[in-house]
């Protein structure tokens, strides 16, 4: 008996450190995720265990989340069978495979919802203050440099809006107004670190998201209205630091220009002009082949062919990729492929909004959570392929397993 009660204790504890490193160190330094990605591995030891694999009960949202992950998954592989594709290219892809597991462990190991929303405001507070080590120490241009400034400012951004708006569910459960607020604040911080990255995809959207929660959350808005004002009293210089940086601005308005400047002139050169080149570049491939696509090999090479004809401007060459997940999973898959694809990215949006009409005090935050987690995602990758990057990929699949179980967790709780 006492080896049995010592087994669930170690089990309870060891996952949810896990979890809270994992969201913890995010993408805060070079291989972070590796660090516990590799500690969320070591938990797959605990299947080993009669008495935990005795504990799955998979929800219907779970086992739903693993076939989208499978088909997703099955889609890149047989792009890499049919067309020859270079097994690297599938390298963050394959992570399916190491989180699917997780999915296991965190239904037969519950979380605890402080692990998970301490560990998204842990993972947000140290981005921000990574951004404010670079600027200020490191004096560079622009923060994230030594990683990957769009990718490390997509999920700055993503951490910023969960711990905003994972605050309601600490609110609910422990009723403490200034952990809250701090709560609040730390997100904002991670906005401010995604802000310093200067990259303007997610923040481009960040209006439309913030628009969204707030509908989500306007009966409790009605409900506490005073304790909001005072919240957004303090929030609000924070933000205004953000939108008013000149810096920030002036890529704004740059990218307008540029936008105004490709379609009037064609000037594909600028930043914003290289990437509309891109979305161009992949339409025009994937019309050889739009049920199935052509493969990334034929893409690149078709790519050259069209620079040769005059087709397309030589500046897309240098990149591998289309800066769009869509017309990138189009050209390489298909309308097949881009179908499989939109599955993964709306599952989170599906499932927070069914389990928000249920109208659960206890759930009501997760699920808003849910939604607009899977909404940042995605429109950050209307300019960027986050999944073809590890530290995309990974940060997606753990966070949305998470959040996932952690909602799962809560239903066990609630209904005994």
């Amino acid at each position: 008996m006492l080896l049995k009660i010592s087994l669930n204790q170690f089990s309870q504890y060891y996952v949810n450190f896990a979890v809270f490193l994992f969201l913890g160190l995010s993408v805060a330094f070079e291989g972070s995720y590796a660090i516990s990605g590799a500690v969320i591995v070591s938990t797959y030891l605990l299947l080993l265990s009669s008495e935990v694999r005795r504990k799955i009960s998979l929800s219907n949202i779970e086992k739903g989340l693993i076939v989208v992950l499978l088909g997703y998954l099955v889609s890149v592989i047989l792009e890499v069978i049919f067309y020859d594709v270079p097994i690297r290219k599938i390298d963050p892809q394959g992570k399916i495979l190491l989180f699917i597991p997780f999915i296991l462990v965190l239904n037969a190991v519950r979380i605890h919802y402080l692990t998970v929303i301490f560990g998204i405001a842990t993972g947000a507070l140290g981005l921000f203050l990574l951004a404010m080590f670079e600027t200020y120490y490191l004096g560079v241009s622009r923060v994230g440099t030594y990683i990957n400034a769009i990718q490390l400012g997509n999920i700055a951004l993503s951490f910023g809006l969960l711990a905003i708006l994972l605050a309601p569910v600490y609110y609910v459960n422990k009723k403490k107004v200034i952990i809250t607020v701090l709560l609040v604040i730390i997100g904002v911080l991670g906005i401010v670190a995604s802000a310093l990255t200067l990259t303007r995809g997610g923040l481009i959207f960040l209006p439309l998201l913030l628009i969204v929660a707030i509908w989500y959350y306007r009966r409790e808005m009605k409900e506490h209205l005073f304790k909001i004002l005072t919240i957004l009293l303090i929030v609000i210089p924070l933000v205004s630091m953000v939108t008013l940086n000149t810096v920030n601005f002036s890529r704004f308005t740059t990218g307008i220009d540029n936008t105004v400047n490709y379609f009037q002139n064609g000037n594909a050169t600028t930043s914003t002009g290289i990437r509309l080149e891109l979305w161009k570049t992949a339409a025009l491939i994937t019309m050889q082949n739009p049920v199935f696509g052509v493969g990334f090999s034929k893409y690149m090479q078709e790519k050259k062919k069209l620079i040769a004809q005059g087709e397309i401007d030589k500046s897309v060459l240098k990149y591998s990729h289309s800066h769009n997940a869509y017309f990138y999973a189009a050209v390489r898959r298909g309308g097949v492929g881009l179908l499989i694809l939109l599955a993964l990215l709306f599952f989170p949006v599906y499932v927070g909004h069914k389990e928000y009409k249920k109208d659960d005090k206890k759930t009501k935050g997760i699920a808003i959570s849910l939604v607009i987690f899977g909404l940042f995602f995605i429109v950050a990758n209307l300019t960027q392929v986050l999944f073809s990057h590890n530290s995309g990929m990974i940060i997606y699949l753990g966070s949305l397993i998470i959040i996932i179980a952690l909602l799962a967790s809560t239903q066990k709780r609630e209904t005994g």
